[in-house]
């Protein structure tokens, strides 16, 4: 395992690539993560993109080392290997929360299962996110993206209580500029907060919220993130007090 790039008493961030690091990583009780979404080759608007920030053409060069325009072929084969090894750093109670989006391409749906294909698939969550912005007549303006639970057989929520949460959460999507793609910091809190996982992971770490969330629920999180300016975001954002 490398040396931390981060680390206090309930938070260890690592700086590197998902692909070398997760094999060393074991007894995770829920993963929330969201890769990079591949449109960095894709034309016609922003509506891909969690906060509206960049038309997704300006994706190539947003993620630094990574240009988010993998041919489709090689990026399917990528995130299915990636979920399939957040899969095995799970416990038997374990699940992971994975927020992708279908979207179109060349006239076409792309669903995200296709990458958890092999995987038991407990729940599709749609996070709506209320706006979006798409500038083709071919479809509908996408105003909702996914959360895919693949989950290990006795996986389960904290209570009932946390069963009512329900299958749509209305969550508006974030401002920050610090990162090409963000998501709300309530996305990973509603997943993490429903359950009893422990050590939470992010292996796209991002700007941290993921992090952020699982240590303001007194959970303790491992998170890798391949960009080091992303990482120095993250540093900072988790060396703030816990906020709740």
């Amino acid at each position: 395992m490398v040396t931390p790039y981060y680390e206090d008493d309930a938070v260890t961030l690592y700086h590197g690539s998902c692909d070398d690091i997760l094999p060393d990583v074991t007894g995770v009780d829920l993963v929330f993560t969201s890769p990079p979404y591949n449109l960095g080759t894709t034309n016609g608007g922003r509506s891909g993109l969690h906060a509206g920030s960049l038309a997704a053409k300006d994706l190539a060069g947003g993620y630094g080392t990574h240009d988010d325009a993998m041919p489709h072929d090689e990026y399917v084969a990528w995130q299915t290997a990636v979920v399939a090894a957040c899969w095995q750093t799970l416990t038997d109670t374990g699940a992971i929360f994975y927020n992708h989006k279908p979207r179109v391409q060349a006239g076409r749906l792309i669903l995200p299962l296709e990458y958890g294909a092999d995987l038991p698939l407990r729940q599709i969550i749609t996070w709506d996110r209320g706006t979006g912005l798409n500038f083709s007549q071919s479809f509908f303006l996408p105003k909702s993206e996914w959360v895919i639970v693949w989950a290990k057989e006795k996986w389960r929520l904290s209570s009932r209580a946390a069963c009512e949460i329900g299958d749509v959460w209305r969550i508006r999507p974030e401002q920050d500029t610090s990162h090409p793609a963000p998501f709300p910091l309530a996305l990973p809190m509603t997943a993490i907060g429903a359950t009893d996982a422990r050590l939470v992971l992010d292996p796209f770490a991002g700007s941290g919220t993921t992090l952020r969330a699982a240590k303001d629920l007194g959970r303790r999180a491992i998170g890798i993130e391949l960009e080091e300016r992303f990482c120095e975001v993250a540093a900072k954002r988790l060396a703030q007090e816990v906020l709740f």
